[in-house]
């Protein structure tokens, strides 16, 4: 009986009749039979560094500021570990190096109380413009050799200033400079081999203060100079040849969860059906698991939801294994008949799959019309509003703490609003002056809001933990009948 129910489907029109006869008689033994399933489940995964109630702030120049990678680290945490509420702060401002860390670090970043901060700086303290092609001066060399210094002795204080406050910092080595690829934009070439020396001290930091550290830098290289082989304009990063755009930014994130958290699956259900079938699951439960003659049928409830894949990220899922790695929701089916199956979760046509696939094993976080993803999405709207929502708020910041540093007047708006024009003059026709003069006018905009902008951040992050718990879905797998050549069930 049990050898008829796990799909083994017989050419034979006397089994066919022998199957029939039992099915009719015996229907409370084969109502026994679908409840004598072993089923074996996993516990959930938790996270390696992180704890509920979190509050983690990523400190940073530019990179940070307007980037990607902490929505990115957001959106997974939310779907990998929906009952973990984590905090993401950006503390990131454009412009800004290791000195202007430690002198916004108590009001800008320690006020939240963070549990973990991420560091990552460099990019502006090698002062880039003291790089090009050709033959440098004894001048420039020495002041290569200060900007190096000073950094070193900068990211030194703020490692002191962490380790007193009793929070656990993530030190991030600097992103990488392409002066790799031949784009058009003008190369500060040197550049990244003063980055290559504060990773190195970075390093040595986080050795020195049993502290963990990311390695950015050396595998955004290795992928530039794996892809340069065969393009020679490729690059990760955009075209100003600093700022890592979304597939840099993407590739950013792989790298710094492949150093804090383990390899991990969405979740995994195994089935085999043959003898006595099996069902062993891994980061999800199953129940009412069922067979008939056609059709296997069960419930199931995943403790985590995929990681949403869209066309913006396809670029950087191909130069990194995230999806192996980190994004894996399997299904797997031992024992079918050969033939092609209809995959439904929810009465929703999902795929079809060869039984060759499913007895491998099928990777549903590519299929991107399934409940889990859809739902994830929801999340990843969330995540880009809480994002895009902090960043406005990050005008405020940005004004207060790098251009009316030296500021000495009354403190009112009038003042600030001369001192901030005599600013702008100063750095009139420079390339960020533009960039500089918008961020003045958000600045003044965004100072009567930020009351109600933090309220935003809040009610987005709420919404973030209610829309992502994932609910029990009815699975559904059925061989598709249409196909002339396959065997009926």
């Amino acid at each position: 009986m049990v050898k008829l129910l796990t799909l083994q489907f017989s050419q034979s029109s006397k089994t066919k009749k022998i199957f029939k006869k039992m099915f009719l008689k015996s229907f409370y033994a084969f109502t026994y039979i679908f409840f004598s399933v072993q089923i074996v489940c996993a516990q959930k995964y938790v996270s390696k560094i992180f704890e509920n109630g979190n509050t983690i702030c990523l400190l940073g120049d530019s990179i940070t500021h307007g980037g990607q990678f902490h929505e990115f680290l957001q959106l997974y945490y939310a779907t990998r570990y929906p009952n973990l509420k984590l905090t993401f702060i950006n503390c990131g401002i454009a412009g800004d190096n290791a000195e202007g860390m430690i002198y916004r670090l108590d009001k800008d970043v320690l006020i939240h109380e963070p549990s973990h901060v991420f560091l990552m700086t460099g990019m502006n303290d090698v002062i880039r413009t003291l790089y090009f092609e050709g033959k440098a001066s004894d001048e420039i060399i020495e002041k290569r050799k200060i900007a190096l210094f000073e950094y070193k002795k900068n990211t030194d204080v703020l490692a002191e200033k962490f380790e007193a406050s009793g929070i656990s910092p993530i030190y991030l080595t600097p992103s990488i400079y392409d002066q790799y690829s031949k784009i058009e934009k003008e190369n500060d070439l040197g550049c990244n081999d003063a980055l290559i020396e504060c990773s190195d001290h970075i390093k040595s930091i986080a050795y020195q203060y049993d502290a963990t550290v990311v390695d950015l830098n050396t595998p955004m290289k290795n992928i530039m100079e794996r892809e340069l082989q065969n393009d020679s304009l490729f690059t990760i990063v955009g075209k100003d040849r600093v700022h890592p755009e979304t597939t840099g930014h993407f590739i950013m994130f792989y790298e710094i969860l492949s150093t804090i958290e383990s390899p991990s699956l969405v979740a995994q259900i195994s089935i085999d059906l043959h003898q006595k079938p099996s069902v062993q699951t891994k980061n999800c439960v199953v129940e009412k698991f069922q067979i008939s003659n056609e059709t296997i049928t069960f419930n199931c409830l995943e403790n985590s939801l995929p990681f949403p894949i869209n066309e913006a990220i396809e670029k950087a899922i191909s130069l990194v294994p995230f999806q192996n790695n980190f994004n894996k929701e399997i299904l797997q089916i031992k024992g079918l008949k050969e033939g092609e199956y209809d995959l439904f979760i929810q009465e929703k046509l999902i795929n079809t799959f060869s039984s060759k696939e499913l007895n491998e094993g099928v990777n549903l976080s590519n299929q991107l019309n399934s409940p889990q993803l859809q739902q994830a999405k929801k999340i990843t709207k969330l995540c880009k509003e809480y994002r895009k929502t902090g960043y406005q708020l990050r005008a405020v910041p940005l004004i207060e703490f790098k251009y009316l540093r030296d500021y000495r007047g009354a403190n009112n708006l009038l003042g600030k609003q001369k001192h901030l024009e005599k600013k702008l003059k100063i750095i009139e026709g420079k390339p960020f002056y533009n960039y500089i003069k918008r961020s003045i006018d958000v600045y003044f905009e965004t100072l009567p809001k930020q009351d109600s902008l933090k309220n935003r951040l809040q009610l987005i992050e709420n919404s973030i933990y209610e829309e992502n718990k994932p609910t029990q879905l009815k699975w559904r797998l059925v061989k598709n009948m249409k196909q002339s050549s396959y065997q009926k069930m």
